[in-house]
């Protein structure tokens, strides 16, 4: 497999593609609106992954009721994610401006490359994005948003929100580290706000790696408070 693709497996249905970081590894998802998979149909999926030729496999951050199937296949966890929310209700966060010359604009399909290029600057190696992934987070959801950070013509972020019936997800923010502190961050985590409560969303959630204080305290400040669910990213072997 050159390309995420789907893999049915009797009930079950998977998306399956190489990591970016390394072509030997499968990067496995679960396609939006699907119910959890089985054991068995993920001891199938292994076996495919296998005669393609990869090594190992890594998940997409999975909800501890998606996870319990993939524990029962013999997946360990790889990292983990606080999951955060944000009540729509009392939307009233704290309005810091960005830099003055920068622009929030509409983000469209030629501007991906320049989007994931900030995205290799802002993330390691391993929570980086390639287009398949870009693509993921944007075909998650029913309804999205792409927003971009635009500065004397160049990007230097981005964000990307969905929405599902009353409950939106902020899938992706990017900022170029030069311009971390001068509230680019802020203005695209705001809009996204305020573009779900236009849509009477109830809540919006975002998820961050639990060592990412940066995020962490950025989140927090706008509002955002912890969930008592965190998201798992699994990894095994292939046999």
């Amino acid at each position: 497999m050159s390309t995420r693709e789907t893999l049915t497996l009797g009930a079950d249905r998977f998306r399956v593609g190489p990591w970016h970081a390394d072509a030997a590894i499968a990067y496995l998802t679960l396609p939006a609106e699907v119910p959890k998979p089985s054991a068995a149909g993920l001891h199938r999926c292994l076996e495919r992954l296998r005669d393609e030729g990869y090594t190992s496999t890594i998940t997409a951050a999975l909800h501890p009721e998606e996870a319990e199937a993939f524990l029962q296949a013999g997946f360990v966890e790889h990292d983990r994610l606080h999951v955060l929310s944000h009540d729509l209700r009392d939307l009233d966060p704290p309005r810091p401006q960005p830099d003055g010359s920068v622009r929030l604009v509409r983000g469209r399909r030629g501007d991906r490359p320049a989007a994931l290029e900030v995205d290799r600057r802002a993330f390691p190696l391993f929570w980086r994005l390639d287009a398949a992934g870009l693509q993921d987070a944007l075909d998650a959801t029913p309804r999205r948003r792409f927003r971009l950070a635009v500065r004397d013509g160049a990007v230097v972020g981005y964000a990307v929100t969905g929405r599902s019936g009353r409950q939106a997800f902020l899938q992706r923010l990017a900022v170029d580290p030069e311009l971390r502190g001068r509230g680019v961050g802020s203005a695209l985590v705001l809009d996204s706000l305020r573009w779900a409560a236009r849509r009477r969303v109830g809540r919006v959630l975002v998820n961050t790696q639990t060592t990412n204080e940066r995020a962490l305290d950025l989140y927090r400040r706008l509002g955002f408070v912890r969930t008592p669910t965190d998201l798992v990213v699994l990894t095994r072997p292939i046999t």
